[in-house]
């Protein structure tokens, strides 16, 4: 369930088919065409499609936690940062992460060790944040809109994670 208004119709079509995924794929990546705003909460740079490990496709975005696997509904994803010593900066905030609404405990992609999403102890500051849409003053809302794809893809490579992806 999406939490957020919706910033366009295209969020109310809850079908998002493979053939869907393939256009807005080579759209983006094979014609270098400008990237689409998010339809939830209209941001370029962020948004786009992805790929996953066995080959499962799905379009989402790294500002607001818009999510829609091909074939499904969308899902609005919550907002976590893990303090470890290799996560990454990008943009000047901690990269923000994504997880589903259900899950509890995710491995950290950067130091691979075990987080809790919801708990919190002594010992870790609290992993589930408030994302940059939730933010007022997060950097992330500093990045230009309506930029063509040159322009997000050299942004992009500023930061060491980041480096060569035109969204995040």
């Amino acid at each position: 369930m999406i939490v957020q208004e919706c910033h366009s119709a295209e969020l109310l079509t809850l079908t998002y088919s493979e053939q869907d995924w393939d256009e807005d794929s080579y759209s983006l990546f094979g014609e270098r065409t400008d990237p689409k705003p998010c339809p939830s909460c209209g941001r370029t740079g962020f948004f786009g499609p992805r790929a996953a490990d066995f080959g499962v496709k799905f379009r989402c975005c790294r500002f607001c936690g818009f999510h829609q696997s091909v074939g499904e509904e969308p899902v609005q994803l919550l907002p976590v940062v893990h303090e470890c010593d290799d996560w990454p900066i990008c943009a000047k905030a901690p990269y923000v992460w994504w997880v589903k609404p259900d899950v509890q405990r995710f491995a950290c992609p950067f130091c691979e060790r075990d987080a809790d999403v919801r708990g919190k102890n002594v010992f870790q500051r609290g992993i589930l944040v408030d994302g940059p849409l939730a933010e007022s003053d997060h950097p992330w809302r500093k990045v230009p809109q309506g930029r063509p794809y040159g322009y997000y893809q050299r942004f992009w490579e500023n930061w060491k994670f980041t480096k060569g992806r035109v969204v995040l």
